[in-house]
């Protein structure tokens, strides 16, 4: 992996999305593994508990920030981002961590930018709905806000030394999916590059309280048969990919 210390003096000299030193950006990661290699980049570090998460505050750079494990899942996700919203009043989110390949072009160590969440494992097809539409909602995705999708995505071509790095569709289920027909179902109905647990969550949440977010995944496996064994071989070198982008796209100086 290149030398993180250019891409921090390099990426952010044009940006102003993150400019104002006034707005605090969360930082969310499922597992610990997500967000420990973040936590001694934190300055001025402080805890806080709240029901049974830990929210880490304190600076990174030029931004204040709030970093913090979710947990696994829709539920746990959901709750993490209203505690962040409503308690420490952030202004962006950025959910971090590893997924499983919708796409077959993706391979372990890709990385995908998103653009849209949906959740796949919704049906209120009885009513009419299409799968993955919840009531109450004009579209069953979540959008992305554009600008972070863009830095992100630059900011993981430059770090990143042979991945392949994609913006694409993400698709959230309470479900760790190893099954070659229920990854074809996904990618075909709802044109997904990767399949993970909690990023619709965090997207339906922040569109309800209008906060910018993304959702960065790197590929931990190809979420077929083979999952059991990608996944445990893979999942430090992908956490940590998906940690050196967050970094990336931060103004450390």
């Amino acid at each position: 992996m290149k030398k993180l210390s250019y891409f921090f003096a390099t990426i952010l000299t044009s940006c102003s999305f993150f400019a104002s030193a006034a707005q605090t950006i969360a930082i969310v990661g499922a597992m610990d593994a997500e967000i420990t290699n973040l936590l001694p980049h934190i300055k001025n570090k402080h805890t806080i508990t709240i029901g049974q998460h830990l929210y880490y505050q304190g600076q990174i750079g030029k931004h204040s920030v709030v970093v913090t494990r979710s947990g696994v899942g829709k539920v746990n996700a959901a709750v993490t981002t209203t505690t962040l919203i409503r308690e420490f009043k952030v202004d962006k989110l950025i959910f971090t961590g590893i997924a499983g390949a919708a796409a077959s072009q993706l391979s372990p160590t890709d990385v995908v930018v998103s653009t849209a969440l949906v959740q796949h494992d919704v049906d209120l097809t009885v009513f009419g709905n299409k799968p993955g539409h919840m009531d109450g909602f004009d579209d069953r995705y979540f959008y992305a806000d554009p600008q972070l999708t863009a830095q992100a995505f630059a900011a993981a071509q430059r770090v990143l030394d042979n991945q392949k790095v994609f913006q694409g569709i993400i698709a959230t289920g309470d479900q760790f999916i190893a099954d070659k027909q229920k990854v074809k179902f996904i990618h075909n109905e709802f044109n997904a590059m990767a399949i993970e647990m909690e990023g619709a969550a965090v997207a339906q949440v922040a569109f309800m309280f209008n906060k910018p977010f993304v959702v960065i995944r790197t590929i931990s496996d190809k979420a077929d048969g083979s999952a059991h064994f990608d996944y445990p071989k893979l999942k430090q070198i992908t956490a940590d990919n998906s940690v050196a982008i967050t970094l990336a796209m931060l103004d450390t100086h």
